[in-house]
């Protein structure tokens, strides 16, 4: 029971981990647990928008690890140079999560590298979702997260190639919002 208390305390430390992402009420910024928590209600509410053939509970067990990483390296902008830089500091610190006391370390560091690889249709769900929540919450906050981060329309556009390929009704919706960002001045036109 010791080890088990010790792994939950260890990932309660997602809790602490600020994404550049704000809160909807632009308060503050969200941390990553809670990012990961809307991301499985968002498979809940729209999982089907992204693939009628999936499984839900693989999916959300997905998405409620993917981040973890974050703990040991912090969260980096998908628009960040830095961004590819910091993956084999994600890799090595949810491969230290990995032990024989608790078993479910082992599955956590499988799922995570199965979001990594993007070779599954459940990956590439909770990815489509991963995407489309920080772009939904930039047009809630008239792209506050963008603006900070001097994002542009090819930017946007780029990141969210992804969509495109996976949910292609998704993705057209974005793009009329991603213009309508524009003439909003919420993003940078190139």
């Amino acid at each position: 029971m010791d080890s088990i208390v010790e792994f939950l305390i260890e990932l309660d430390k997602l809790k602490s981990v600020y994404r550049k992402s704000y809160l909807t009420d632009l308060t503050r910024n969200e941390s990553s647990a809670e990012h990961s928590w809307h991301l499985a209600l968002a498979l809940l509410v729209m999982g089907e928008e992204v693939s009628s053939d999936f499984d839900l509970e693989h999916a959300l067990k997905i998405a409620l690890v993917h981040d973890i990483c974050e703990i040991g390296a912090g969260d980096v902008s998908v628009y960040s140079e830095e961004r590819e830089s910091i993956k084999q500091g994600e890799r090595s610190y949810v491969e230290s999560l990995v032990t024989e006391e608790v078993p479910f370390s082992r599955e956590i560091n499988e799922l995570w590298e199965e979001y990594e690889a993007q070779e599954t249709v459940e990956s590439r769900c909770v990815r489509v979702l991963d995407r489309f929540l920080p772009f939904i919450i930039n047009l809630h906050s008239e792209g506050k997260t963008w603006q900070d981060q001097k994002v542009s329309k090819n930017d946007v556009i780029a990141i969210n190639r992804e969509i495109e390929t996976e949910a292609p009704d998704i993705f057209a919706w974005m793009r009329s919002r991603i213009d309508e960002a524009v003439e909003k001045g919420w993003l940078i036109s190139s």
